[in-house]
């Protein structure tokens, strides 16, 4: 689970932004928090709220960032740059100075400090704390190309000499089968994921479809469906190559070079839903309905599935960016819902979402510290992020 995540000197961010889970005092809502193996409680869900152009999707963006450098650290080359390291937009002073990311998380019942900070060509410093009892232990830090190994300094010395100055130690010793390194590096790979846009869910909801045990995805989808009120009885997905046509549109004058060189391989996937119509004679009928006969929120809301089922699978954190596109405010809420129950929720998975649905803030669903703004100063166009549980609120 993720319990804090910061940012610092990111786009528009200037300062350091920290997106706590940690419960406050508020006693509400208790199916809403986690209580972890290392006794540490962590909030189920978080909703944050800002104009536009406040800096929501700068934070998302950078949970994005530093996620996928992370991932893909050992993919670079020497002299390969580090993709989306932006510095603070309204400062040339800062654009001298690092990015810096820091996640707190459990996993495997470990608690973990992990964080890094980076231009666009180099690893400034780097850091890895595990609790394995109440006081952290070292596992690695670094600064520039020094590094400090309390523990197996031998072995992870000639290892940092394996590693570049524009890579993260984390993914290199994990990449040579460094046994504490592993469990963290291992959670930013599979642990937490963040999701933009629902037009670019697609790929990714249909490989789910795809890996899922097909009675096990099925049974959710339609009860995921039926929950929310939308009258479809069943679906079926049915994988077919793209023809000629289809790809002479999608390419236009490109067409022939795509066709010459071989480009025109894939499929596509048709999603036909049954809707169980009651007739004035008593009887029912089928209609069987293309996905793109379907409402825009249908459509999210039938992408997001497989989302929701690997995360409450394996506990994963969910990062959403704008969950509420098309759907409305009572889907998400029923979403909302599916992370904080502790009976759909065993593995205390998480959500995290920007969102404008002003039907959602009510200490009915939320708790006070699950409710985050992001703010932008006019003069200095900073943002900031803060909670409502910073601010004494009547409960009405």
């Amino acid at each position: 689970m993720l319990i804090q995540f910061s940012v610092e000197n990111y786009k528009s961010f200037r300062g350091e932004a920290v997106l706590s889970l940690l419960p406050g005092k508020d006693t509400n809502h208790e199916s809403n928090v986690s209580t972890l193996e290392s006794t540490d409680r962590v909030l189920n869900t978080i909703a944050i709220y800002g104009a536009n152009a406040a800096g929501k999707t700068n934070l998302f963006k950078a949970l994005t960032t530093s996620i996928l450098l992370i991932r893909k650290s050992n993919q670079l080359q020497k002299n390969d740059r580090l993709d989306g390291i932006v510095p603070f937009l309204f400062d040339s002073e800062m654009s001298q100075k690092p990015t810096g990311f820091e996640f707190v998380f459990s996993t495997n019942g470990v608690k973990y400090i992990y964080g890094f900070s980076a231009t666009q060509v180099e690893i400034v410093s780097e850091y890895l704390y595990a609790y394995y009892s109440v006081k952290p232990t070292t596992i690695f830090e670094r600064e520039g190309d020094k590094y400090k190994f309390p523990k197996d300094k031998r072995m992870l010395e000639q290892l940092a000499e394996k590693n570049t100055p524009n890579k993260l130690f984390i993914s290199t010793a994990t990449a040579w089968n460094y046994d504490r390194t592993e469990p963290a590096y291992s959670w930013f790979e599979k642990g937490i994921n963040t999701y933009p846009e629902y037009e670019r869910l697609h790929p990714y909801a249909f490989e789910q479809f795809e890996k899922e045990e097909p009675e096990k995805i099925h049974q959710f989808v339609i009860e995921l469906l039926r929950e929310s009120d939308i009258n479809i009885s069943d679906y079926k997905i049915k994988s077919e190559p793209i023809n000629e046509q289809e790809w002479a549109q999608l390419f236009g004058p490109l067409f022939s070079a795509a066709k010459d060189s071989k480009l025109l391989e894939g499929k596509k996937q048709n999603v036909l839903m049954d809707h169980l119509i009651f007739n004035e004679d008593g009887t029912t009928s089928v209609y069987q309905l293309n996905m793109t006969d379907e409402s825009k929120g249908t459509e999210n809301l039938f992408l997001l599935a497989p989302i929701l089922m690997r995360a409450l699978a394996t506990g994963e954190t969910v990062i959403i960016d704008e969950i509420e596109r098309s759907l409305h405010p009572l889907l998400v809420k029923h979403v909302v819902g599916y992370f904080n129950d502790f009976e759909r929720n065993p593995n205390h998975s998480q959500l995290i979402f920007n969102t404008h649905n002003l039907e959602l803030m009510s200490l009915d669903i939320f708790r006070r510290d699950q409710i985050y703004f992001v703010d932008k100063s006019v003069k200095t166009g900073a943002s900031e992020l803060y909670s409502l549980d910073e601010y004494q609120v009547r409960a009405d």
